[in-house]
């Protein structure tokens, strides 16, 4: 695997509405593979490769969880709203970057523990109520810093002998699957979209109007999911497990995954002795969920590497189930075919 592209997908700050930055990165990829690529109104881009066979959408989003700016004191304390689901917990003391007329590091305020033991420090505060400290006076906040800029974190890409720690592995992991898929794939047996979406962590946005104007039969949303077995977490609270291959979803929050393609999607896996689980839950949701039912709808199925810590500075994926993901859907463009539906 090229962990230099994984790393620079996951540095390069693509927050909702703003992910233009990535956007051109994976153009540029994306150009290996066909001169058929469209950016649309929303941002979204779509490559074309085409080929005999059922019209397959094979998705990814670009954008990651982060903030912006709504208010800024005469101190130059800023005040934040959140993009995308944020835990207040994984927020309170962190390093952000603020991206102004230049990028600016800044810290979520904190209270030291020697003046907190008065028991005010056991409610965590809400995003909304935190400081971001800038280490610069007020005039100068506001001459780098308005209303409406963006905020990521800030923390650097690591890599392990087994993993990757970093910020936004949901969903750049995504991307990566899909150009490294691509680069494997020995013949590509369908009509194929590639899409890197916009917006997903603001509502599912761009998936939306993917679906009704290419038309699929078929929709896979590559993700990075919810992994929680960890030390104290029950075996029925893990959700998908590290280490144990990629997630194959039948049911999350909204959507309720095509059965026969799910399966057809493991069935591959067996064949190949390339490990999966399936997950069924009630929490999470991904653009099968609007892919699925927009347009003429979709036969949509979710592939996800396990990510740990999600949603967070620094969330963590195992090199063997991205390796395994990357697998699994090269599997796929050369046997979509197989499938009768």
């Amino acid at each position: 695997m090229q962990i230099d592209l994984l790393k620079e997908l996951c540095q390069t700050a693509a927050l909702p509405g703003a992910e233009e930055k990535l956007q051109k990165i994976i153009v540029s990829h994306l150009k290996k593979f066909t001169s058929e690529i469209t950016i649309d109104c929303l941002g979204n881009v779509i490559a074309h490769i085409p080929g005999k066979g059922p019209k397959l959408v094979l998705d990814a989003h670009m954008d990651e969880v982060g903030f912006m700016v709504h208010h800024i004191d005469k101190n130059g304390f800023l005040k934040l709203t959140p993009l995308g689901g944020m835990d207040p917990r994984v927020f309170y003391a962190q390093r952000l970057k603020v991206h102004g007329k230049r990028d600016l590091t800044g810290v979520v305020a904190s209270i030291p523990p020697h003046i907190s033991k008065n028991g005010n420090n056991l409610e965590v505060p809400q995003v909304e109520d935190c400081i971001v400290d800038l280490g610069l006076s007020g005039e100068k906040v506001k001459k780098l810093v308005k209303v409406g800029d963006l905020v990521s974190f800030c923390y650097p890409f690591e890599e392990t002998e087994d993993a990757i720690i970093s910020k936004a592995i949901d969903d750049r992991v995504g991307l990566f699957v899909f150009l490294e898929a691509l680069k494997n794939t020995k013949k590509i047996n369908c009509d194929l979209y590639v899409t890197a979406t916009v917006q997903e962590e603001a509502g599912l946005r761009g998936a939306r109007i993917i679906t009704p104007v290419y038309e699929p039969d078929f929709v896979v949303a590559l993700e990075g999911t919810v992994s929680m077995n960890i030390p104290g977490v029950p075996d029925d609270k893990t959700l998908a497990r590290a280490q144990q291959g990629p997630e194959i979803r039948l049911l999350d929050r909204f959507l309720v995954a095509d059965r026969k393609f799910s399966f057809f999607i493991t069935e591959l896996a067996e064949k190949k002795n390339i490990p999966y689980q399936i997950t069924v839950k009630k929490a999470g949701s991904t653009n099968a969920t609007a892919m699925q039912v927009t347009g003429k709808g979709s036969r949509a199925a979710v592939v996800s590497v396990p990510t740990r810590y999600l949603h967070s500075p620094n969330c963590l994926a195992y090199k063997e189930d991205i390796s395994n993901t990357i697998k699994l859907i090269s599997l796929l463009l050369e046997n979509i075919n197989k499938l009768k539906i």
